[in-house]
């Protein structure tokens, strides 16, 4: 019977690139224009 390992790796670039889009979602769009928002990474 075969195994699979699994590997995962994690590129704190790209989670720096989609915190700053989801950022920037939360403060363009018209349906959460008032909303009071707030993405706070954990170390």
């Amino acid at each position: 019977m075969p195994s699979f390992d699994i590997v995962s790796e994690v590129d704190k670039q790209e989670i720096d690139n989609a915190l700053n889009q989801a950022r920037k979602e939360l403060a363009t769009r018209f349906d959460l224009k008032d909303a009071k928002t707030e993405i706070i990474p954990e170390q």
